[in-house]
């Protein structure tokens, strides 16, 4: 039998259509071993329990945390609004006697807590620096799977300023973001480490949910949206491998990300690693690998880096042709020009005349 570790009274359960509910408070000074955040990253410092394997936030902000910390110090009286959590089979209601909507909750592990990471963070912060315990109401979301509580976090997310919209295209999983985000895993490819799920930093070009976006736009021809993740992995990372090699010159603005004197992006002297250069070359591309890929033979790469070749005979400094010509409008633009400069497709019947 598993052992109870903690028993949290004067609860109430509710009920909404399928799914029940419990609200109550937990002392701040044992809401941290009780509870955990199911985190993509680890954080360098936090107040809070974190588990990585199958999270799904990003890393909690210390200095949030402080913040709150000071709020709930100089506002003791303030209403802070509850912190929502996931049972995880580890917090179990139990009614008291012939009233089953009021009860007890017993606690053999850790609940995951779905939002209010800073709050919770700011309450433990407060205990540890004074210890000054305070009651941290909470709204308790019992027998909910992975899943459910991953789309509870999106839910819960997207409707409030604070989560990126890359880190909700990951937790989707759609077909694009593992695309996307196998670009960025696999060291052999161009954008490694490149893009980011949970918000930006200086060594990043784009958010998961930008590149997304434009491999539906690369895959969208003839057989190719047919097949399957890995082999789209493979082409797109092959496909920017050969943009990088025939425009090394532009394509080594990428180590700007890395010097510590330069501003990053800021500094860019080119287009081409611009969110305007990769809506450009998906548009472009998802021309060339149709022209390309055959279902029997595969992709004919040499003809993808003849054609990239030849596309990529624009001008592509940042100042330059297209100078202020940025995003989906300037990319626009330059795709037109870098159709222009693909040779016509030859067919059998343009051969024989």
């Amino acid at each position: 039998m598993v052992e109870v570790v903690a028993n949290i009274n004067n609860v109430v359960r509710v009920s909404v259509g399928n799914r029940h509910y419990c609200f109550g408070t937990i002392p701040s000074d044992k809401i941290k071993e009780l509870t955990f955040v199911p985190v993509l990253e680890s954080s360098d410092k936090t107040y809070l329990n974190e588990v990585e394997p199958g999270g799904y936030q990003r890393p909690g902000s210390v200095s949030r945390m402080r913040a709150f910390m000071k709020f709930l110090s100089d506002n003791p009286n303030s209403v802070v609004p509850p912190v929502l959590l996931s049972a995880r089979e580890n917090w179990r209601f139990k009614s008291i006697g012939d009233d089953k909507y009021l009860g007890a909750i017993e606690i053999t592990g850790r609940a995951s807590i779905v939002d209010g990471q800073h709050r919770i963070g700011g309450f433990v912060a407060l205990f540890g620096r004074d210890e000054d315990i305070r009651e941290v109401s909470f709204i308790l979301l019992e027998e909910l799977t992975i899943e459910e509580e991953v789309e509870e976090f999106i839910v819960v997310n997207n409707t409030q300023k604070g989560v990126h919209r890359a880190q909700t295209e990951y937790l989707r999983d759609t077909e694009e973001a593992q695309i996307s985000w196998g670009l960025n895993e696999d060291p052999d490819s161009p954008f490694h480490g490149r893009i980011s799920r949970v918000g930006t930093s200086k060594s990043h070009l784009f958010a998961l949910h930008s590149v997304a976006k434009q491999m539906k736009v690369l895959f969208k021809h003839g057989s190719l949206e047919e097949l399957d993740v890995d082999k789209k992995i493979e082409f797109s990372e092959r496909y920017f491998t050969i943009i990088a090699d025939v425009l090394q010159e532009e394509w080594s603005d990428i180590e700007l990300l890395d010097d510590s004197e330069s501003r990053g992006k800021r500094d860019f002297r080119y287009k081409l690693l611009e969110l305007t250069g990769l809506i450009a070359w998906c548009t472009v591309g998802a021309i060339i690998l149709h022209r390309s890929h055959s279902e029997d033979t595969g992709m004919n790469w040499d003809n993808v880096k003849r054609l990239v070749q030849e596309a990529s005979a624009i001008d592509w400094a940042k100042e330059g042709q297209y100078a202020g010509r940025t995003g989906l409008a300037g990319a626009k633009i330059l795709v037109i020009d870098m159709e222009r400069q693909i040779p016509a497709e030859i067919t059998v019947n343009d051969e024989t005349d």
